[in-house]
């Protein structure tokens, strides 16, 4: 095998084993993000919820995010930011701060996986007293 391909497939396996081989790391999802989000969230009866926005991840993985929310046909712009933890095996969790049409709604706080490079992630709230999946995808990879 010549040299060149030895390096192209050291460097093709280097660059996959961030979340292939678990290594995951606070920067790992730096970069910008779209996310959507589907489910029920009580209020008082299940009603069906979708999410939609952006977000921007820093190098210490602190998310900024905004979004619109579609709450049984009801529109309502909604905020996020947060600092997550992403943890060696491509798991992590984050606690939003968060505000609906403005005002604060709470905490959101979301378990996770890194996938696809670093490229996804998928999501379950665990807070939101409803039944909520998202999922994320990056668009770039930011600047900060």
């Amino acid at each position: 095998m010549n040299r060149q391909l030895l390096v192209l497939l050291a460097t093709a396996t280097f660059g996959t084993a961030a979340t292939a081989g678990g290594a995951c790391m606070p920067q790992t999802t730096r970069g910008d993000w779209m996310y959507t989000c589907e489910g029920l969230l009580p209020a008082p009866a299940l009603t069906p919820t979708r999410i939609l926005g952006t977000c921007s991840a820093s190098k210490s993985a602190f998310w900024t995010c905004s979004g619109t929310v579609n709450f049984g046909g009801l529109i309502i712009p909604q905020g996020l930011t947060g600092q997550a933890s992403n943890q060696p095996d491509c798991t992590g969790a984050i606690s939003y701060t968060q505000t609906l049409g403005g005002s604060p709604a709470g905490q959101l706080d979301i378990n996770f996986v890194i996938f696809d490079g670093g490229d996804a992630i998928s999501g379950l709230p665990t807070n939101s007293n409803g039944v909520l999946s998202c999922s994320l995808r990056r668009i770039g990879k930011g600047s900060n």
